[in-house]
């Protein structure tokens, strides 16, 4: 539905062509079907959660400089990492993500919109420059029956160092409408120069599409579709199998009339046996499935690139500390990869905000830093890391602030400076401890 209402805007609203094929549309909607079930257990969900959690737990993200438009952003992107293990799962779950920037009230703000909602029009390079999204939906009920829905869409497209940004809006049909009340805020279009690229962050999944083109990423359960549906029959074997082997304690029906009868529900059955003495348990041995089920735990895991441990159980008897933390290199790859794809997202998220920022007049121009703080607990013992850091803080390599920074991960290396220099102030020196008081 979505496809062919994407293909009507295209063609009959903005009249343009896209790179987007329609095998794309479709695939990327089963992406987001499939990861947006809730009705049964959701694979694509579980390995998504996992691995956002290992590749955002403990990690930061700081903007450095000295001057108000680093204030202005680094308190736009602070409030965004909150949710960063959000967007990863969605990246993971989706095949990307993408972060589109705003501006509202003089602030700038986000919206996050799922892969199946863009239409890659025109590519140079590694850079998008052209793109339509699905923006924004909004269901409206006036009255008892059938809600109303609008949708917002926008185009970008850059040309000679200029971008234009176009809004449209639609019924749930493709149908062109006035301007709702609800966006009459929003400039339906407007042209900024000096811009090389699309004006929003793309978080892609890393899982390689085994296709030589990759405008779209793949969730993090693509191509094991097999194995999905033998682990959820052998879940269904499994339920059958506790369901016909229930225990029970069958008794001659003569046993459930009288004075302390036996109860007609729960643990008893009736059985016309014929002996009114008859009395016998019923509990069969139940058939183990561990094996099997750990087995296609183990598949899966080996066929989305990851470390045993997401599903399967892992033995670590015996095993020293070093050896599970090398048993996580798999999965480490996927993190690290999922990194890098971060960091270029955020990058031109930053990118496209301190545009917008500029167009709006929010704040004096100034140059910013991006830096990220990963956590690299997966592979790395933090009491060695932290031996190696004191050790280079003693030749002066690195710095206290990042020394301090390392056990106090929230804090940005600014954060870090002040408390040190705090700390120093209130500790008396020498001469105060021997009672030298200067004059």
């Amino acid at each position: 539905m979505l496809k062919n209402i994407f293909l009507w805007i295209l063609q009959n609203v903005f009249k343009i062509n896209t790179q987007t094929t329609q095998k794309e549309m479709e695939d990327n909607e089963k992406y987001a079907i499939e990861y947006e079930k809730i009705n049964s257990i959701n694979f694509n969900a579980i390995f998504s959660n996992k691995l956002a959690n290992y590749v955002i737990n403990d990690s930061n993200i700081n903007i450095t400089g000295e001057n108000a438009r680093v204030d202005l952003l680094d308190r736009m992107i602070q409030s965004l990492w909150k949710k960063a293990k959000k967007i990863t799962s969605m990246g993971f779950g989706y095949g990307g993500v993408i972060i589109v920037p705003y501006v509202k009230g003089g602030k700038i703000y986000y919206n996050l919109v799922s892969q199946n909602r863009l239409t890659i029009d025109l590519m140079e390079g590694e850079n998008i420059i052209g793109a339509t999204i699905l923006a924004d939906k909004k269901v409206i009920q006036k009255q008892i029956g059938n809600p109303k829905i609008y949708l917002r869409w926008t185009n970008y497209k850059v040309e000679n160092g200029n971008i234009t940004i176009t809004q449209k809006f639609s019924d749930d049909k493709g149908n062109k409408i006035p301007v709702p009340d609800f966006w009459k805020n929003i400039t339906e279009s407007m042209t900024i120069t000096g811009v090389d690229r699309v004006l929003f962050g793309y978080l892609k999944s890393p899982i390689n599409n085994r296709k030589t083109n990759d405008k779209y990423g793949v969730p993090i359960t693509y191509g094991c579709e097999d194995t999905i549906r033998e682990i959820k029959e052998t879940m269904k074997q499994l339920f059958r199998e506790y369901k016909l082997k229930e225990a029970f304690v069958g008794a001659d029906s003569t046993m459930f009339d009288g004075k302390d009868a036996l109860p007609k529900n729960g643990l008893f059955k009736k059985i016309d046996s014929g002996d009114d003495t008859f009395f016998e348990v019923f509990d069969p041995q139940f058939r183990s499935f561990t094996d099997r089920i750990e087995e296609l735990y183990r598949r899966l895991e080996h066929e989305i690139g990851t470390s045993a441990g997401i599903l399967s159980q892992v033995q670590t008897q015996n095993a020293t500390a070093t050896e599970i933390r090398r048993a996580m290199y798999d999965t480490f790859t996927i993190v690290d990869d999922m990194r890098s794809n971060m960091e270029k997202a955020m990058e031109d998220f930053l990118y496209s905000a301190n545009v917008l920022a500029n167009a709006y007049n929010l704040s004096p121009q100034g140059e910013y830093e991006l830096g990220f703080d990963w956590d690299y607990s997966l592979l790395e013992d933090s009491q060695e890391a932290f031996t190696q850091l004191m050790s280079a803080n003693s030749k002066g390599i690195i710095s206290d602030a990042e020394v301090r920074q390392f056990i106090k991960p929230d804090e940005t290396i600014e954060d870090s400076e002040k408390a040190i220099e705090e700390i120093r102030a209130s500790q008396p020196t020498v001469d105060q401890l021997l009672g030298n008081n200067e004059e």
